[in-house]
């Protein structure tokens, strides 16, 4: 018995044991495969705290070389829950031609209990350049209707309005991207407020339908909004920059815009002033509260943008060599941009040519126009007895709609995006609140190299 006894109590041990060791290994794997989750998710954070960095700043880190965000000695930043991350950010070195859309790798080490876990995401800033259409209080009925094709992104923080004739989809608007926030969402004329792109029994589908139909990124109605006021704040800051480049004018009430001069005079018969845009990329007209008239003789062929500091007013044809060939133009007023009604309608006096107003007619504006606390209106949307189209060739961003027309005058407006604007913005532009990620990886391998290399 007393054998017995051994054996079975030696069997106990054993079993004991190999339960402890089990237990042990078991605490062991799951306090790695905590440790290797915690860090992770530091690294994780790590990157949302450097897009957060990234989105504060009006433009695109300078520089080539990787560089990080501040911490402790050796740049670990401590985290809440007590993991600790080291965040690099690593502009591409393709950022730095002409008004390139600049773009940056994020390398985070999230580090918990010894392990660490690194996270890569290349990320692009977002401009306002980048959408066909970015207006602040709402698309009204009437816009997005039949016939409509909006090529570049559309947002807005305000309702955004869909119509359509057609009982069924032929014809119907058509929209690369649309997004509004919470507060705006998407209106129908037939049923009201929707999130679907086509609500039941309604007349109107908004295409390409099927991609419509997938949600983010093409049909979002829960967007960021976009400050207007920062945008306009950013534009005023563009005076410096003028002043530095020598491109800063006073006095001018007309200009023409000739290839790569820039001609301007401040009444008929009075002295005409030459600016040479070589070497420039802002001009900044300080105009008080009076407007400035403008339009072209030759078109702009080198990246430049314009900021009139009250009402801009398009006199004329504007053309530019466009953004998609790398000449970005930018039109920008701190006021409304308005089309000047045409004095041979009216009899009313003109400037002699070439300084006269010429609106009677179809009129293009190749560039992008921004008035961020304003509109795109016409000065008298039903004088001149036609009906004429106002083709933009780029982009509109605007507060809010203002009045073109009649229904049996005035302009009709159309938005041509230029694809350009994809992967190039006008001179001084600033970023938009929000980066976008493009890629995202999980402990990438860095080769031969180290995480702080200059590898993107």
């Amino acid at each position: 018995m007393l054998a017995l006894a051994a054996i079975f109590g030696l069997v106990l041990f054993i079993l004991a044991g190999a339960v402890y060791v089990i237990f042990q290994s078991n605490v062991a794997s799951f306090a790695f495969k905590l440790d290797r989750t915690r860090a992770q998710f530091a690294a994780e954070a790590g990157v949302s705290l450097a897009l957060h960095t990234l989105s504060l700043a009006d433009s695109v880190p300078g520089g080539r070389e990787p560089f990080a965000l501040p911490g402790d000695s050796a740049q670990w930043i401590s985290l809440p829950s007590g993991e600790s991350v080291w965040v690099l950010i690593d502009p591409s070195d393709q950022n730095y031609l002409p008004c390139r859309i600049g773009s940056v790798e994020i390398r985070a080490r999230g580090l918990s209990n010894g392990l660490m876990r690194d996270v890569s995401v290349r990320a692009l800033p977002d401009y306002p350049s980048r959408y066909s259409l970015l207006v602040d209080a709402g698309v009204p009925a009437g816009f997005l209707d039949d016939g409509c094709i909006m090529a570049g992104p559309v947002h807005s923080n305000g309702p955004v309005s869909f119509s359509s004739e057609s009982p069924d989809s032929a014809d119907d608007p058509w929209v690369a991207s649309v997004s509004t926030t919470a507060r705006g969402g998407f209106l129908f004329d037939d049923f009201g407020r929707s999130d679907l792109p086509h609500p039941p029994g309604s007349r109107t589908w908004v295409r390409p339908y099927p991609q419509m139909l997938q949600g983010r990124p093409y049909w979002d109605g829960a967007a960021d909004s976009v400050s207007f006021s920062r945008l306009t704040a950013c534009f005023e800051t563009l005076s410096a920059e003028a002043s530095r480049q020598g491109s800063l004018i006073r006095g001018a009430r007309r200009v023409l815009l000739d290839g790569r001069r820039l001609l301007y005079s401040a009444g008929p018969g009075m002295q005409v002033d030459t600016l040479g845009l070589g070497g420039r990329s802002i001009v900044y007209i300080q105009s008080g509260f009076a407007p400035v008239y403008m339009k072209s003789l030759g078109a702009v062929d080198q990246p430049l943008t314009i900021v009139v500091g009250g009402p801009l007013v398009v006199m004329g044809p504007i053309s530019s060599q466009s953004a998609y060939s790398g000449s970005p133009l930018a039109l920008v007023s701190l006021g409304d941009i308005i089309v000047a009604a045409d004095p041979d309608a009216s009899g009313a006096p003109d400037w002699p040519r070439p300084w006269d107003i010429t609106t009677d007619r179809h009129l293009s504006i190749g560039a992008y126009l921004a008035c961020p606390s304003g509109s795109l209106e016409a000065e008298d949307p039903s004088a001149g007895g036609g009906r004429f189209s106002l083709n933009v060739l780029g982009g509109l961003l605007e507060e809010r709609f203002g009045s073109l027309e009649t229904g049996f005058s005035g302009y009709e407006l159309t938005i041509a995006w230029d694809e350009g604007y994809a992967s190039v913005h006008p001179p001084g532009f600033p970023t938009l609140e929000a980066w976008k990620m493009i890629s995202w990886q999980l402990d990438p391998d860095f080769g031969d190299g180290r995480i702080d290399d200059n590898i993107f």
